[in-house]
């Protein structure tokens, strides 16, 4: 008997840049049947695009009585235990959920994840496209909301299933492990963590200060140009696309903002 399978999807605050987990939804999935869920929006550090909102509907008035990003997060690893994980296209999901545990020094649930689009382009090949909307409108699905977290979750336990019963009508193996095989290299939201950049020696403060959370003033601007100066409390350094990133507050707004190092001129301590 398979242990349980977790099916989750995640929405984001910005559709550009880092992501950051605006809500999560999933559910639990015990001998075929969905046995439990877990649902919440979370207060982010960030404004909500339009451009995201127009996809998913979530405003940032719906977000302000919601709880931090943090307490999800771990009321989430708590429930998932070391379940195995499924999404559709979960690449995307296991980056939303790796930038997230970064950011709060958090170790993420240690399942391995099933992709359900992976599969869908497999057992569904006669789909005219493998969106988890095409899939739902083309397998005659129940309509419910689309591009909200718990909704899309259940949605993508319906493919894996529909996957899981075609390959048992050809005779195949429908356990997690076997369908994870079909899906690539092993995907874990631990091996989604994004890396640490690449720190000069003249930036080393930026190292300290994240650490400590000490106030500093950075001289930021593109070489060649008069740099402007900028107080910030650093959070969080990674690297994404070869390029490195300062996650920091800026405390003239008082709202977290993102800053690249290759535009970081100087470091100077607050006065």
């Amino acid at each position: 008997m398979d242990s349980p399978l977790i099916i989750l999807d995640t929405e984001t605050c910005t559709l550009q840049g880092a992501p950051h987990l605006l809500e999560l939804g999933a559910v639990k999935v015990v001998d075929g049947e969905i046995e439990d869920q877990f649902e919440s929006l979370c207060c982010p550090q960030v404004e909500i695009d339009a451009d995201a909102t127009a996809i998913h509907g979530i405003r940032q008035e719906d977000v302000l009585q919601a709880p931090l990003t943090a307490q999800v997060l771990e009321e989430f690893k708590q429930w998932a235990g070391e379940s195995w994980m499924a999404a559709h296209n979960a690449n995307f999901d296991a980056t939303v959920l790796g930038f997230e545990y970064a950011r709060i020094e958090l170790a993420p649930p240690t399942g391995c994840f099933i992709d359900s689009l992976t599969l869908a382009r497999k057992y569904i090949p006669e789909s005219i496209d493998h969106k988890l909307v095409t899939l739902c409108q083309h397998l005659e699905l129940e309509e419910a909301p689309h591009h909200r977290a718990l909704s899309d979750a259940v949605y993508c336990w319906m493919v894996i299933a529909e996957c899981m019963q075609r390959m048992a009508e050809q005779g195949l193996d429908d356990s997690w492990n076997s369908l994870a095989a079909h899906c690539g290299a092993p995907l874990t939201i631990e091996s989604s963590i994004p890396r640490g950049p690449k720190i000069s020696s003249r930036l080393r403060a930026l190292e300290r200060a994240t650490a400590s959370g000490d106030e500093i003033t950075l001289l930021y601007g593109t070489q060649g140009d008069s740099p402007t100066q900028l107080g910030v409390r650093p959070r969080f350094l990674y690297q994404r696309h070869k390029t490195g990133y300062l996650e920091a507050e800026c405390l003239r707004s008082n709202s977290l903002k993102t800053y690249r190092l290759d535009r970081v001129q100087k470091i100077l301590p607050r006065d």
